[in-house]
């Protein structure tokens, strides 16, 4: 699968992911407005907050396809929207939690209907297979289970509303009016989980705005990767780019000072071409040739017997 028919496929499994969190929200609003209940109204935020920080993924992906070589440091739609959405979330869950504060203190005085339940556990199914079709998406496309950076936060704050919500109504069922209290209680729990979905969703804007190192393990295997190619001396530096799910390399080596540049060129496309082909999540490497320098103490796969012999 081309590079293109990668990033394609991922904006596909993230487009659909946001538009069924879109729907589960504005439904899951709905029904808690007409049936009065605060635990399925602060789900329906918590809904909408999952949908955001997809949604910032997605635009991620797709400028990363139609400006492969933009700048990381630049100002990007993604990242503004991220941040308006976060500060959105942010009031949100503070005004759920201080609504289902006041309605616990005040004391519930009916229980939800029954169509609030059926709406929340027909949304855990709905949110479950969501998260597997995207998974399946970032496996074609050779995402990693780690990068594809799954979110069930969703789910388990689903569960504690149809806990909530499915209480209340039991209570109404057997005539137990101090059952009511747990669907506020419910939303409560659920709009600590919005605020800190909110400030995590800030945090991470913050945080990938001067982003420019990967993993350890990361980093040790692509340079290794890079260091085994015919002509490639020595590795001086390896910087990535975070594009989404994918990231941009760009790499400095360096070469035989005795060779051509068009021999050098053609070292750089044989490490273009590996690194593309081997790691999956690389999007494209931006490599810059440099003669070596023996006197450098620069990390080599050559051993300093050869170095004599090779530059000569």
């Amino acid at each position: 699968m081309t590079t293109v028919r990668r990033s394609l496929a991922a904006e596909r499994g993230s487009l659909v992911s946001v538009c069924g969190l879109l729907g589960l929200s504005i439904v899951k609003g709905s029904v808690g407005w007409l049936t009065g209940s605060k635990a399925l109204l602060a789900d329906a935020c918590h809904s909408a907050a999952d949908c955001a920080g997809t949604f910032a993924a997605y635009l991620g992906l797709r400028r990363a396809r139609l400006a492969p070589n933009a700048t990381s440091s630049s100002r990007h739609p993604e990242s503004v929207a991220a941040i308006v959405l976060s500060a959105i979330l942010l009031v949100a869950g503070l005004e759920m939690g201080i609504s289902s504060i006041r309605t616990v203190a005040n004391g519930a005085e009916e229980a939800p209907g029954v169509g609030a339940v059926v709406v929340i556990a027909a949304g855990i199914g709905t949110r479950e297979a969501l998260i597997r079709y995207k998974r399946r998406c970032d496996s074609r496309c050779g995402i990693r289970g780690d990068r594809a950076g799954d979110n069930r936060s969703d789910i388990f704050a689903s569960l504690t509303a149809l806990v909530g919500t499915s209480g209340a109504v039991v209570g109404s069922w057997y005539d137990m009016p101090f059952l009511y209290v747990l669907d506020p209680a419910a939303g409560l729990v659920i709009s600590v989980f919005v605020v800190r979905m909110g400030y995590r969703l800030t945090a991470d804007v913050v945080r990938a705005s001067n982003r420019t190192s990967i993993d350890d393990a990361d980093a040790q295997t692509l340079l290794e990767a890079v260091q085994r190619i015919d002509g490639v001396v020595a590795v001086d530096e390896v910087k990535p780019q975070e594009r989404g799910h994918y990231i941009v390399l760009d790499i400095s080596i360096r070469v035989n000072p005795r060779i051509s540049v068009f021999e050098g060129q053609d070292v750089a496309n044989r490490v273009r071409r590996m690194l593309t082909k081997r790691f999956l999540h690389v999007m494209d490497v931006n490599v810059k040739v440099q003669p070596y320098d023996p006197g450098y103490p620069y990390k080599s796969n050559h051993q300093e017997e050869q170095l004599s012999s090779m530059l000569q």
